[in-house]
């Protein structure tokens, strides 16, 4: 969704979360993404919430103190976000161009919203095109952002003194990341079969499934870290500051014995409260699998929050019995940071030919 369109070498690229707010400032060329500067700001409890923003000032004030701590001079900017209340529907239509797509979903939008389509932004991506006995139709992802989601981050990049460029969903942020690029961790071919891509956030958790460059299901699950985390604080009667103690020196999550300590009972936690997720994630593949005779998913990438923990790599391969992979690095992305919390910005900077 482009707000207005400008050209500059570097971009300013915001993922802003409930638990931290990532700053990235980069550019696109034809041999990479080469990103100059990033950072992250821990956002204050309450400050955002399922990716409505709860208290601008505050907000407003911590993104400007981290912009000119780290120098960061540029001002147009791009922003990605994730919302539970982001509709994504897989819609079959008649078999025509995208501005009649578009011009369709305006008056058949009601019947996939909650509430008036007049409150919403509406965006579509072609999926595939179909055959059935009326002949070809085209098989759509429909995106429905709030317009008030909207808003509100097109006026927190203008109290910002910035130039508010595009605005992205995270799902298809990611999904450019990977297919910019031809290999994660040096080893995994990121454009082969069916990937399902798995945003560990603090509040959510962002479950994409993407099929030969092209998202086939978006979904949502109101799971994430934060649930995880206060499981194990509920559990061993401990604060989140001795709890984010205790993790730092937490051995491999999969490294448990039978020997009865705080150190293994933080991972068996751990482990049951990730597998909870896992089962809610699990629906999200059911549902695709299930929808045409040869669907599967061949491989799992895990990026974001509690993607950091040492081994859950291992805990999704062993639940799914599914190749899975933490994604350290990208082979055309370079960038000197830690590029796993990054990801979405990073694929935010990258613009497609036709992109809206």
């Amino acid at each position: 969704m482009k707000f207005l369109s400008l050209i500059n070498k570097n971009i300013i690229s915001m993922d802003i979360g409930a638990y931290e707010m990532k700053i990235v400032e980069g550019r696109e060329t034809p041999k990479g993404i080469y990103i100059s500067k990033c950072f992250s700001v821990s956002t204050p409890e309450g400050a955002y919430e399922n990716g409505y923003i709860k208290d601008k000032e505050l907000i407003c004030y911590l993104l400007k103190e981290g912009m000119e701590h780290n120098k960061i001079k540029d001002r147009q900017t791009y922003i990605t976000i994730k919302s539970s209340d982001i509709i994504s529907r897989e819609v079959i239509l008649p078999n025509v161009s995208g501005e009649e797509i578009d011009g369709i979903l305006k008056y058949q939008a009601d019947e996939y919203l909650p509430r008036d389509c007049e409150d919403y932004i509406i965006q579509h991506k072609d999926i595939k095109v179909v055959e059935d006995e009326e002949g070809k139709k085209k098989n759509i992802l429909m995106i429905a952002i709030p317009k008030e989601i909207v808003e509100q981050h097109l006026n927190l990049i203008k109290e910002l003194n910035l130039r508010p460029a595009v605005l992205d969903y995270q799902s298809n942020s990611a999904v450019k990341a990977i297919n910019f690029s031809d290999r994660a961790n040096n080893v995994y071919n990121t454009r082969a079969g069916t990937i399902a891509l798995i945003d560990t956030g603090f509040d959510s958790t962002n479950v994409t499934i993407v099929k030969n460059g092209i998202i086939q299901v978006s979904r949502i699950v109101e799971k994430g870290g934060r649930y995880v985390d206060n499981n194990m604080m509920n559990f061993l009667g401990i604060g989140r500051e001795e709890l984010n103690e205790k993790k730092e020196t937490m051995g491999e999550i999969r490294d448990i014995d039978n020997e009865y300590s705080d150190d293994n009972r933080l991972k068996n936690i751990m482990k049951t409260s990730i597998e909870s997720i896992l089962e809610k994630i699990e629906e999200v593949f059911k549902y695709y699998t299930s929808r045409e005779t040869g669907n599967k998913i061949d491989m799992i990438f895990i990026y974001g929050g509690y993607s950091q923990i040492s081994g859950i790599e291992n805990i999704f391969s062993n639940y799914y019995s599914i190749p899975s992979a933490r994604i350290n690095s990208l082979n055309k992305v370079f960038i000197n940071e830690e590029l796993n919390k990054y990801i979405n910005c990073i694929g935010l900077i990258i613009r497609l030919s036709g992109e809206k």
